[in-house]
């Protein structure tokens, strides 16, 4: 059929000159995908505020020879906090730029559509951080990267004592193996718990979760390390978020 519908949220929006806009959609039905939205930019364009960023709306697409494009829109839910919260609004570009980075073309995968639709809801109300590193180990799991956090990633033995973290070996190492591995980082039991937490809780129960500014910090990093080490590469949006929370515990 040459006219297909899909629900999706809008990654990006890049102008291509005459009004047009290239989408990157992570869709329900078949995950990441690119789009050409004609004349949607026109000031009396009744399609604009269903192709803006993070926007979740639903679409009929009409099947093309090299892109595919928009014939009607509609926005469903517009996450109307973004428009007055330039933090959230970096947060929100971060994760979409996550999603964009790790996710292949046309494999739909319905879990991660949820997450990353129901993380943009609770940002209206709950903790950015909290949500985020929930964001960030959970993807990391969905795209194949779970990472070993009830044994020793190197020995596969229990750990016990000091633990340590290691985004080659992928998770947590005992004393022993971590003392070994340079990119290790330093890391702790209770962490390591925490860290199990946000991988199995629903995002809608991290409220209940309550973390100390310092281990918060540990493990941003840690996370933040072991999704460069899987992407190899920097997002764009991490500088950015980085420098727009400088000076608070993100």
């Amino acid at each position: 059929m040459r006219l297909y519908k899909v629900e999706a949220v809008v990654l990006r929006a890049r102008d291509c000159g005459g009004g047009d806009k290239l989408l990157t959609l992570y869709s329900r039905e078949y995950g990441k995908m690119k789009v050409m939205a004609h004349g949607v930019a026109k000031p009396y364009s009744r399609k604009r505020g269903a192709v803006q960023p993070f926007v979740f709306s639903k679409f009929l697409l009409r099947r093309g020879r090299e892109l595919d494009a928009v014939s009607q829109c509609e926005a469903v839910e517009t996450f109307s906090y973004l428009g007055t919260d330039l933090g959230k609004i970096v947060f929100a570009s971060y994760m979409a730029e996550l999603v964009d980075a790790l996710t292949p073309e046309l494999v739909p995968d319905g879990e991660l559509f949820v997450l990353f639709l129901d993380t943009l809801r609770l940002m209206a109300d709950y903790d950015d951080e909290l949500l985020l590193r929930s964001f960030e180990i959970k993807i990391a799991a969905l795209m194949g990267y779970r990472p070993v956090l009830d044994t020793c990633a190197g020995c596969h033995r229990p750990v016990g004592g000091e633990v340590f973290f290691s985004p080659e070996q992928g998770g947590v190492l005992c004393a022993g193996c971590g003392s070994g591995d340079l990119g290790a980082l330093a890391c702790s039991r209770g962490l390591v718990e925490i860290l199990k937490i946000l991988l199995s809780w629903r995002p809608a129960r991290l409220h209940q979760l309550k973390v100390a500014p310092r281990v918060k910090n540990q493990i941003k990093k840690i996370l933040a390390e072991y999704l460069r080490y899987h992407m190899e590469r920097d997002l764009k949006s991490t500088a950015f978020m980085n420098r727009f929370r400088h000076g608070f515990d993100v």
